[in-house]
């Protein structure tokens, strides 16, 4: 008999991932960071979570600097492992990203526009939109997208929508990070207003953050490659290598969940005994609650 918990599991599994930021030939990030061995190390930690990985996200900053094989790299280390999970693909561009060449050796298009998709994985929906502003590092949609975006949110999707933005639509503590925010925070509220649109998976900050825009609950990514460090005076932009993660968004019939999940494997020890585990298989569903949680002293 397994442990049943007191909620029934999830409708569907994310892994949200953001700002690999890869650099293909061998280069290092700021003269520090592997950002391909990231990336591995990153999809290593999502294939043995044992989770039934639904989709995979990758909201922006795929390349540092748009390179066209930084982005073969991509599918090079991505490829493998969604075919594994059987899960789908989400790419979303990031104000590091070029895209003609994302466009080129992604989508295989000879294109400077933005390549906004709609994935549907079991009833969610997930609408990934390209946030840069061609020529600079803050971001937006332009008026093409938001009436695209509009007609795609006035028909609702089975299990909702999630929005895959690459600029978080939230307010970050750094006086510098908000010269690059998201350009038009309140257009984008009165567009998902009303809509099903339950969730905004975002990264550029290199932290992870959470937030709402309206009702809707915002999570950043906290970076593959690396991350700001918070403990620094905000005035101050310090990368950091140790505290790289990625989010497991677990959508519920009633709300969404995100966990953060560090992509190095830290020591571990049980924090249950195997015998106590056995045991609690042996008690039925209907008093597990009460054995369980019941203090002995």
């Amino acid at each position: 008999m397994a442990l049943t918990g007191s909620r029934p599991a999830p409708t569907h599994v994310i892994a949200h991932l953001s700002d690999p930021h890869l650099i293909s030939g061998g280069g290092l990030l700021a003269g520090h960071i592997d950002t391909p061995e990231q990336l591995r190390k990153a999809l290593a930690r999502v294939e043995a979570s044992g989770e039934r990985i639904d989709a995979l996200v990758i909201s922006g900053d795929l390349a540092d600097s748009g390179e066209p094989a930084a982005y073969d790299l991509l599918l090079e280390i991505v490829g493998p492992v969604v075919e594994r999970l059987g899960a789908a693909l989400v790419l979303t561009g990031g104000n590091h990203d070029e895209r003609r060449p994302m466009a080129e050796r992604l989508h295989g298009l000879d294109t400077d526009e933005p390549q906004d998709s709609v994935t549907v994985v079991g009833g969610l929906r997930i609408i990934a939109v390209d946030s840069a502003v061609p020529g600079y590092h803050h971001g937006g949609f332009s008026k093409a997208q938001y009436e695209w975006l509009a007609d795609e949110l006035s028909r609702p999707a089975e299990h909702g929508t999630l929005l895959v933005v690459h600029h978080a639509p939230i307010t970050y503590r750094s006086p510098v990070m908000q010269l690059l925010d998201f350009e038009d925070v309140d257009r984008l509220r009165g567009e998902i207003d009303g809509t099903d649109v339950r969730a905004i998976l975002s990264g550029h900050l290199h932290v992870t953050s959470f937030g709402t825009l309206g009702r809707v609950p915002v999570f950043v990514a906290g970076g593959v490659s690396y991350v700001d460090d918070v403990g620094a005076p905000r005035e101050l932009l310090m990368g950091v290598d140790g505290p790289q993660s990625w989010n497991l968004i677990e959508v519920h019939a009633d709300q969404v969940v995100g966990t953060v999940v560090p992509i190095e494997q830290h020591k571990t020890w049980p924090a249950l005994s195997e015998a106590v585990m056995d045991f609690m298989a042996t008690v039925p569903e209907d008093e597990q609650r009460e054995v369980f949680s019941r203090k002995r002293t």
